[in-house]
């Protein structure tokens, strides 16, 4: 080995020992040979030895996506929506634990919600018009991103970030629940200077009668080529969306009523007059779904000399999401930060390199509205009690990860050292208040191995450690001080994931392979539970009383046939909960509280998932498509709870049929069009809740679609 080479093998031992125009055709902008990198190294370097999914722009179009959620539905190890709503589960998470085993960026920005309680939302934030690029990192990626990876990652790249093709276009798109339109624009100015802006509106009916969600989406950056070895790209964006929907309705009455199900009058306190009464108004039970959200981005690259590489990814977003019936129940936010890496090439032929990555930023969020407090109940008055919820949540990390390539085999090693600040301040309702802060240190680590055995075919291993702090409503326990109930930081460790991971890759005649298997272990799984303390009183803990395994099998296989293209796709899932060695002792001491978690497995998640498609080419211009997805019957419940038969036997599995062509007319116009659940499948979705209080999700009928696209 040369000595150069034992430059990046030190530095990653040290830090383990520390441990701790305008054309009629889109113009494609060429960049200089020093920029010819992918838009994120980071999932660069993790290709060779985990499975990293890629959807590009081109696997999107015209299929009659109306968001990401249903994008991320096709994936066969993603489930969506199956525990909660706008929940993102990746191999097998199950209920309670997808939201926080999950890491969402947004042109490289983090985007996680920082508290899912009591407002939660999805990540449906960008038109998939504007969506160039998704990529999936299921179950790994900890020493690059840190906690909450142990469920996955996924990147979302819009076109502002990547430029490289400027496409001026106009996008309008009808389908029977409503219509999109968007439109971009964008022109190479000069040699240096490349400019982009657009606008993308979406208006669609959801499942229940007068049910709707309407958005707004404005957009516009710049890519300046400072020279031949530095590039900066500035992007900014508006989102603004209104809608309604229906939070909760009983089995019985979906059933009887459908989609055509109106909730009933509720009354609302919308305040109070001078003399301490109630102000009501009467409406029927929809929620809002009103969400704003702003972000601006701005990516610095520079080369430094021959060997290294910078890039920078400075980010700020912020707004606010609301799910309720009320006016003044907002979730705010606010991200801002920085993730800088150092990209340094050694060997013979620069084959090895050596990410050093920083990551500094900071979320807040917080929820303020007022409650109505009795103060007479024979004269009705009331006082009113302010209660807010504030979070602030500081992420600093520094991260090395070496991947060196010797003959046929190729080697990483990582270790990320990450300190969690976390700071709450909270005041809920009949005094519950506290304020307290948490500061928390994790290392994530991987050692994977790759053999490639002949140019196209490699087989590969590796082992990775990952964590899961706190989030928003884990990092508080409630106990009683002086005989008042108060918030205090929670006296629970933060999640250890042992994760393994085995695959192969190869073409061999026509076909593509990929076939993965994986297994992943915590001994000291977080989850809230109420609790008696000493004085009988009821209160609300997070506590690691839990051992949770999670193993299943990723296949994909793709062949191209002559004028036909085929795609399978296949995952299995299976996952287990016990009581650990705490959870035994703790039980054993509060055995009115014990819960069977040992026969059902993991909540909501399916064992099965299949995707099957075919897409045929007429010629160059007309091209058909179809898919197939099949989803197993899930766990809806713990052992214990299935004696309620609260889904009346209603949640199983179900199949959906998708159908899609496109037709291209000539270089400036195409037509598209498509059936979603070709044979208007009714099936269910998600259902929580015990007897006649439980609630469930009806899945989306059939619907039809088209659109026309012109570019000039």
């Amino acid at each position: 080995m040369k000595k150069k080479q034992y430059i990046p093998l030190l530095t990653v031992s040290v830090l383990l020992a520390c441990g701790s125009s305008l054309a009629a055709e889109p113009s494609t902008i060429k960049l200089q040979d020093s920029y010819v990198h992918p838009d994120y190294v980071e999932v660069e370097r993790l290709k060779d030895t985990k499975e990293v999914i890629v959807i590009q722009k081109k696997d999107i179009q015209e299929k009659g996506y109306t968001s990401l959620s249903d994008i991320l539905k096709d994936v066969p190890s993603i489930n969506v929506g199956l525990t909660g709503q706008g929940d993102i589960d990746i191999r097998g998470q199950g209920s309670d634990q997808s939201a926080r085993n999950l890491q969402v960026l947004l042109d490289g920005a983090p985007i996680t919600s920082v508290v899912n309680h009591p407002l939660k939302t999805n990540y449906d934030v960008v038109p998939v018009e504007n969506i160039e690029k998704i990529e999936i990192i299921p179950g790994g990626g900890s020493v690059l991103y840190g906690s909450g990876a142990s469920g996955g990652v996924i990147n979302i790249t819009t076109s502002l970030r990547t430029m490289n093709q400027v496409q001026n276009t106009l996008n309008t798109e009808w389908n029977s629940d409503g219509e999109k339109l968007n439109l971009n624009i964008g022109s190479k100015v000069n040699d240096k200077l490349t400019v982009t802006a657009g606008y993308s509106k979406i208006n669609r009916n959801l499942y229940f009668k007068n049910t709707y969600r309407n958005s707004d989406y404005v957009y516009g950056g710049f890519r300046y080529d400072i020279d031949k070895n530095q590039r900066l790209t500035v992007r900014a964006s508006h989102l603004e969306e209104d809608s309604r929907y229906i939070g909760n309705i009983s089995i019985s009455k979906m059933l009887k009523e459908g989609k055509n199900y109106v909730p009933a009058y509720q009354t609302v306190t919308v305040g109070l007059d001078a003399d301490g009464h109630k102000i009501t108004e009467q409406r029927r039970d929809y929620l809002n779904g009103d969400r704003h959200l702003d972000s601006y981005n701005m990516t610095y690259e520079s080369s430094i000399g021959s060997n290294w590489r910078f890039i920078g990814d400075f980010f700020y977003n912020k707004g606010y999401y609301s799910n309720t019936d009320t006016d003044d129940k907002r979730m705010y936010h606010d991200t801002k930060g920085a993730k800088l890496k150092f990209d340094y090439s050694y060997g013979s032929g620069k084959q090895n390199n050596l990410l050093l990555g920083l990551d500094i930023y900071r979320q807040k969020a917080n929820l303020d509205y007022n409650n109505y407090k009795l103060v007479n109940y024979r004269t009705k008055t009331y006082t009113l009690e302010p209660l807010s919820f504030n979070y602030d949540k500081k992420v600093e990390a520094l991260y090395a990860l070496n991947v060196m390539n010797k003959k046929k085999w190729t080697f990483t090693q990582g270790l990320r050292r990450e300190r969690l600040l976390w700071d709450f301040d909270k005041q809920a309702a009949s005094g519950l208040s506290g304020a307290d802060e948490s500061n928390r240190w994790n290392t994530a680590a991987e050692l994977s191995a790759a053999y490639h055995y002949n140019d196209t075919g490699r087989i590969y291993a590796r082992w990775e450690r990952g964590f899961t702090s706190p989030d928003g409503l884990q990092i508080t326990d409630e106990t009683r001080i002086d005989g008042y109930k108060r918030y205090v930081t929670t006296g629970a460790d933060d999640e250890i994931f042992n994760m393994y991971e085995v695959g192969w890759r190869d073409k061999i005649g026509a076909s593509t392979i990929s076939l993965t298997g994986f297994y992943s272990y915590t001994d000291n799984q977080m989850n809230r539970f109420y609790i008696f303390d000493a004085q009988n009183h009821l209160n609300m803990k997070t506590m690691n009383i839990l051992k949770t395994q999670r193993k299943g099998i990723d296949l994909s296989i793709q062949q191209h046939v002559g004028k036909w293209k085929f795609t399978e796709g296949y995952t299995y899932l299976k996952g287990r909960s016990n009581y650990n060695g705490a959870g035994e002792a703790w039980m054993a001491e509060h055995p009115k509280d014990r819960i069977d978690y040992t026969k059902s497995g993991l909540m909501k998640v399916p064992k099965h998932k299949v995707m099957l498609r075919a897409d045929y080419a007429f010629n160059k211009k007309f091209n058909m498509g179809a898919t197939y997805t099949y989803i197993g019957k899930y766990n809806n419940f713990l052992s214990d709870a299935d004696k309620y038969d609260n889904d009346g036997g209603i949640i199983g599995s179900h199949s959906l049929v998708d159908i899609d062509a496109h037709y291209k007319v000539n270089k400036n116009l195409e037509v598209f069009g498509g059936i979603t659940n070709l044979f208007n499948k009714t099936y269910y979705e998600y259902e929580s809740g015990i007897g006649p209080y439980s609630t469930i999700t009806a899945g989306s009928d059939r619907t039809y679609y088209g659109g026309v696209k012109y570019t000039f």
